[in-house]
């Protein structure tokens, strides 16, 4: 048994690390993820222990709330945070939270002095949503509707990719690092990357390609027409503000 009041207090401590999301063609930020550090130094051996902790003891949603406050607060400090977007992985169990209520991320972006259109959920396959199907897709809707962002994390080796593209289209999808890996070699992964590309754009979807280690991957999917990329050739995740710059050299001779 945890203790609630200090699991969230506790929370409050760790940090977001930022990671480029970079324009293939311009070279140019079009946003950052917001990815959470430091959970080990409170005894989780990982972010997705972590996160299971909190939503078994009902505290998910709770955490969020503070998780999403911190995040789009560090946004609000960098330089050129007004031209591009924040990405935040959306925990798709929160909405089984018995506290969970709309409303709260529209107060968080008010006191930062943000637009709706600057935050992009990201919803990963992580975790299946099996009750309430129905449920959890009025509510997408209702984000979609209410201006946000909205991308499908992880696309094409979870539960439920494709039919979340059939029943509800996203404004992204972020393709999985497994289908880039070894994509110059591997012919049957590069005819998936490029029909899931064709498709996205045919459906007015924006596409990053996710995880991309080598100048070699990222040749190739600048050649298959995504538009974005994102992985440690470009940038490593980091949490000093400072040193999130992308320049020519950083992401190689894309040109």
């Amino acid at each position: 048994m945890i203790n609630r009041t200090l699991f969230l207090q506790q929370a409050r401590l760790l940090d977001f690390a930022f990671q480029p999301i970079v324009d293939i063609e311009t070279q140019e930020i079009y946003a950052v993820e917001a990815l959470l550090r430091n959970v080990e130094k409170l005894g989780y051996s990982s972010v997705h222990q972590f996160f299971d902790t909190a939503y078994n003891y009902g505290l998910l949603y709770a955490l969020d709330l503070i998780l999403r406050e911190k995040a789009v607060k560090k946004f609000t400090q960098l330089d050129n945070y007004g031209a591009i977007k924040l990405f935040y992985n959306l925990d798709n169990r929160l909405l089984e939270m018995k506290d969970y209520a709309s409303g709260n991320t529209e107060a968080i972006l008010k006191e930062f002095n943000l637009d709706k259109s600057a935050l992009c959920f990201e919803i990963s396959e992580r975790h299946e949503v099996i009750k309430e199907r129905s449920e959890f897709l009025h509510i997408l809707e209702h984000y979609k509707k209410e201006g946000f962002c909205l991308a499908i994390d992880d696309f094409g080796v979870g539960f439920s990719g494709f039919k979340l593209l059939y029943e509800f289209t996203p404004d992204v999808i972020k393709i999985d690092r497994f289908f880039l890996n070894g994509i110059c070699e591997d012919r049957k992964k590069r005819i998936i990357v490029e029909h899931i590309i064709q498709l996205a754009r045919e459906l007015g979807v924006k596409i990053i390609a996710e995880g991309i280690e080598r100048q070699s991957e990222l040749d190739v999917c600048r050649a298959l027409g995504c538009q974005f990329a994102q992985g440690y050739h470009i940038q490593r995740p980091t949490c000093c503000l400072d040193a999130i710059k992308i320049t020519s050299a950083a992401i190689g001779d894309v040109a």
